[in-house]
């Protein structure tokens, strides 16, 4: 009889449990199972016919977990009994990395896109209530030289800076030529999120094919294994038959059955944003000492705060190896639970601490007995996380808003001990992007040398009094694009000079005019948009993500985002100036001369759903304001 494990991995998502093997089983009946699962056809679908480098990554992996636990899972029992969706990921997404070789300007050979790859941590297959940029993807561990080989290596460039999705992540490389393509992001160089794009990122296509959706980076939906085919062959299509249908006429891939095996750690928190950050902070604490679940409490971690638990780890003596910064945490929860028994209320454990920084303030909170929340400046928050962004430049700096919890230890071990916790919106939820714990008689909520850094609290942006044509203008093409759903005269604001942001036409659409291609882009996503009372009902702006962009004031800021900028800035978004190497100068604020271009910036919503990020260039024609270039924000 086979004995179930609990697991937490493949870095918490792709198993649910491992069974042992059974009792007996002889060398000879394992390597015939292996010669069985072997055929080509069956590639992928069992972990005896994955290849030797897949393999090695869950080797690796499995060993840090037992070492981690004591556990003695195996590979091959872990990747067989994991969720469908868990399998297709990691085979889709490796063997696009298997199959991916790198070259220099000089056509040198740099070794294959998997070789950049050192560890696993986690494998996210479908995760249901998550954003389509939190599902499909591999977490990893990148080697050192990765970066310097991707930035030299033809095959890849660098796009722009994430910053709508995949928050944290903001370093982003793309393989050229695609779709399909490989997406890349990282904030430190060393973890990165991994994960194919099937769909196209540019508009009109980004706006309507469901880039943003999940069925964006999952390979058994609609015809993405037929799109990647044409780049990667050798990826068989073993689920279909498991389905027993074929899924070439459906967008997307069908839900996973309820198999009772779920997520020992949740993918996100039970709380979001809208609930408030100071129940999402009480949540995390009496999660973790009154309920006695820390695994609910872990959800509240995100990725950036993993350096943080790895440096208390080694104050204590102990090494967290990649991929374990989770399951070690919950393990070192459940021995301070143990350790201090049953509490009835979060007060018994903990009470409010922290020594206070001119530069922070306190907000509401609801539950002032169990911890101290101030709102931190942005700058000075940047400081306080745990991993700066390499080379940033010093004219971006970060719109995010960050808020700081403080709480001292009543019990056992954790007496006088002090908790400064970092929070952060990502996905809707506020997550925990930064952890100090410090003795009581050393503890400040933001160190010395961060007061330093900034003395008051940076102030909004000046509100831009803008052309009041162009807010006439910009405002027009929304209502008829959108509200009244007239695509004819929508299209009329596309200067010709826009044409350059369109796809190298396919064959069908060579003989058709640019505009009828545009407008014929801007009818697909209506469909998907439920007609509302208001433009706010159907769209949702998007903020500005850099200092020198201006917003400006005007009616319909809930539906879309009308701002200045720079002249000096424009012709970096033109288009046909997107892959030149971008000007290292930095544009001081007082330099900047406004009043040529607008940007406007906004979201459609598709039900429970919003597009990717639409960001629109404007400039004036012959006394009318057009569209000169656009650009779609996308995971």
């Amino acid at each position: 009889m086979n004995r179930r494990i609990p697991i937490i991995g493949l870095g918490l998502a792709m198993f649910s449990s491992v069974a042992m093997p059974a009792q007996g089983q002889t060398p000879a009946k394992a390597a015939a199972s292996q010669n069985q699962a072997s055929s080509p056809r069956e590639f992928g679908q069992s972990y005896a016919a994955l290849r030797p480098e897949q393999k090695k990554l869950l080797d690796d992996y499995i060993r840090r977990y037992n070492a981690t636990t004591g556990s003695k899972a195996t590979p091959q029992e872990a990747y067989d009994d994991a969720r469908m969706s868990v399998r297709t990921t990691f085979d889709a997404v490796t063997h696009a990395l298997l199959t991916t070789k790198l070259t220099d300007e000089k056509g040198q050979n740099l070794g294959r896109a998997i070789d950049l790859v050192d560890a696993l941590d986690d494998v996210m297959g479908e995760e249901a209530g998550t954003r389509g940029d939190q599902q499909f993807r591999l977490y990893v561990y990148m080697k050192s030289t990765a970066f310097k080989t991707l930035a030299a290596s033809r095959e890849f460039y660098r796009g722009k800076d994430n910053t709508v999705y995949h928050k944290g992540f903001p370093l982003c490389f793309r393989l050229k030529n695609g779709p399909p393509s490989i997406q890349l992001s990282s904030r430190d160089e060393r973890m990165a999120d991994l994960d194919v794009d099937y769909r196209s990122s540019s508009f009109p296509k980004a706006v309507f094919n469901g880039h943003l959706n999940a069925s964006n980076s999952d390979v058994r939906a609609g015809n993405n294994l037929e799109t990647r085919d044409g780049r990667w062959a050798g990826l068989n299509g073993w689920w279909r038959n498991l389905f027993g249908f074929s899924l070439a006429g459906s967008t997307q891939a069908p839900k996973e059955a309820n198999t009772g095996r779920s997520r020992n750690i949740p993918s996100n928190p039970r709380l979001k944003e809208d609930d408030g950050i100071d129940a999402s902070a009480h949540d995390f604490l009496k999660s973790w000492v009154v309920d006695r679940q820390p695994n609910k409490s872990v959800a509240y971690l995100s990725r950036r705060s993993y350096p943080c638990l790895e440096v208390i780890g080694k104050k204590k003596g102990t090494t967290i190896q990649p991929g374990m910064v989770r399951l070690s945490t919950k393990i070192a929860m459940d021995k301070f639970n143990a350790g201090n028994g049953t509490i009835a209320s979060v007060d018994e454990a903990f009470e409010p601490a922290g020594k206070w920084s001119a530069e922070v303030q306190e907000v509401k909170n609801d539950y002032p007995r169990e911890f101290r929340l101030v709102s931190v400046p942005p700058d000075m928050a940047e400081d306080e996380e745990c991993i700066q962004i390499p080379d940033a430049g010093t004219s971006k700096k970060s719109k995010e808003k960050y808020y700081a919890t403080a709480f001292r230890g009543k019990q056992g071990d954790s007496r006088d001990k002090v908790w400064s916790l970092l929070w952060a919106e990502e996905g809707k939820y506020w997550k925990i992007v930064a952890i100090r714990m410090e003795d009581s008689n050393e503890a400040g909520l933001i160190p010395g040398k961060m007061a330093a850094a900034s003395q008051v609290p940076e102030a909004e942006p000046p509100k831009f009094a803008g052309d009041p044509n162009a807010v006439k203008d910009i405002t027009s093409f929304y209502q008829w694009w959108v509200e009244k759903r007239d695509t004819t005269r929508a299209v009329r604001y596309a200067s010709e000079r826009s044409y350059s942001c369109l796809a190298t036409p396919s064959e069908s659409e060579k003989k058709v005019k640019p505009l009828d291609r545009i407008q014929k882009g801007l009818e697909k996503p209506l469909s998907r948009v439920p007609q509302g009372q208001s433009l706010s009902d159907m769209m949702s702006s998007v903020q500005r993500v850099n200092e020198l962009v201006r917003p400006v004031e005007q009616e319909n800021s809930k539906a879309f985002a009308i701002m200045a900028v720079p002249d000096q800035m424009s012709e970096s978004f033109l288009c046909q100036q997107r892959h030149l190497p971008e000007k290292t100068s930095v544009l001081q604020p007082s330099d900047a001369k406004y009043g040529t271009y607008y940007l406007s910036a906004t979201r459609l919503n598709y039900g429970e759903e919003e597009s990717p990020a639409l960001l629109v260039l404007w400039t004036k024609e012959n006394d009318r304001w057009k569209v000169v270039a656009w650009a779609v924000e996308v995971p």
